[in-house]
């Protein structure tokens, strides 16, 4: 996949570390500090860091080129600004001299210990495609990595040992909780990523939620670290906690990709179920919560959803929703409703009905 070309601004290292952290900065300066010296503070030393800044107004460039003038290990890279993180981890992919990839936003950070759990690991394991921990959802600045606020796709002794990608999926889905996409959440495989050109859309966001499911199925060796290893910063005005009018159509092009890649493999019955769930309960949740949805105009919500039905996406969604949960094929008429321009029902059942039960469900 062809990114921007971007403008080193340090020299790489030349050795071929164990990992290699890629870290996305875009308008990050409040936050970046903590970042990179989650990065510094790392027990485990044979790694690499890779700063990736798309164009900011802030320092957050200059905070960069800064760490990587103290450690010969970090380089610093600036790029154009691209409208989505996916450009700075295909970077990550095609340029990183590590064996395994970590990825780090500049807004979070990693606990000290996590390369050396994730080097731990693999010597009990051997090789493998993807190496997945917990993450801690961080609403102070200091947390305890034992503490509340802990999340995962696994419970304990879900994943024992080695299992592959399917299987791994099979677990998640039946872990009682949402499968949780996010791209940080697992170390990769550099070689396993490049050799089956997993890489990540360009330019819009949510990017995870259409490629984390795609890795993990690709996998052939997958495990798992019962131990939260990355703090993710809850904070106002991120996407995961306000929508905002570009998510919708982003949301709906990320949809159709699924279909399309769904469509081109032989995928399992029971994963199909998974990734129903998971894809319905994404689209409701930034169409159609009371609280998310409210920074979505009428008029982009239809045109998003009409782009995800056009041409051949209504029979091949009404063949996925055929596999969802019963409250989410309920919703689904609606939501067609909803895309002549007729919302009302839609925000009405969702808001006074579907999410109501939801809750109570816990």
């Amino acid at each position: 996949m062809c990114n921007p070309a971007p403008a080193a601004v340090s020299p790489a290292p030349t050795a071929s570390p164990r990992f290699s952290v890629v870290v996305s900065a875009h308008q990050t300066e409040p936050w970046l500090p903590k970042a990179i010296a989650s990065v510094e503070a790392q027990t485990f030393r044979d790694f690499e860091a890779i700063f990736f800044v798309e164009e900011s107004t802030d320092a957050s460039l200059a905070l960069c080129q800064a760490a990587a003038g103290r450690d010969p290990r970090f380089r610093a890279v600036s790029a154009p600004k691209s409208g989505g993180v996916g450009a700075t981890r295909n970077y990550g992919i095609d340029h990183a001299a590590g064996e395994y990839l970590v990825f780090l936003d500049g807004d979070d950070w990693l606990a000290p210990g996590l390369l050396a759990a994730l080097d731990a690991k693999l010597r009990q394991t051997g090789p493998l495609d993807v190496l997945a921990f917990a993450g801690i959802d961080a609403r102070t600045e200091d947390v305890d990595w034992r503490g509340p606020g802990r999340f995962s796709n696994f419970r304990a002794g879900d994943v024992p040992g080695v299992v592959s990608g399917p299987d791994a999926l099979r677990r998640a889905g039946r872990s009682g909780g949402g499968f949780r996409a996010y791209t940080w959440l697992n170390a990769y495989r550099t070689a396993f990523l490049r050799g089956q050109g997993l890489y990540q859309a360009v330019g819009l966001v949510m990017e995870d939620f259409e490629w984390t499911p795609r890795v993990w199925f690709a996998a052939e060796r997958f495990a798992y670290i019962d131990e939260a290893l990355y703090a993710y910063r809850r904070r106002p005005g991120s996407l995961t906690t306000e929508a905002s009018p570009r998510v919708a159509g982003h949301i709906a092009a990320h949809f159709r990709s699924f279909l399309d890649y769904a469509d081109s493999h032989a995928i399992p019955g029971d994963i199909l179920s998974i990734w129903a769930n998971q894809w319905l309960a994404l689209l409701y949740w930034f169409l159609f919560h009371p609280v998310t949805s409210r920074k979505i105009p009428d008029p982009v919500r239809k045109e998003a959803l009409r782009a995800l039905l056009a041409g051949d996406g209504a029979p091949r969604l009404r063949k996925l929703v055929a596999r969802a949960s019963f409250p989410r094929r309920l919703a689904w008429p609606l939501v067609r409703l909803a895309a002549r321009g007729v919302q009302f029902p839609a925000k009405a059942f969702f808001r006074w009905l579907y999410y109501p039960l939801a809750a109570r469900r816990g």
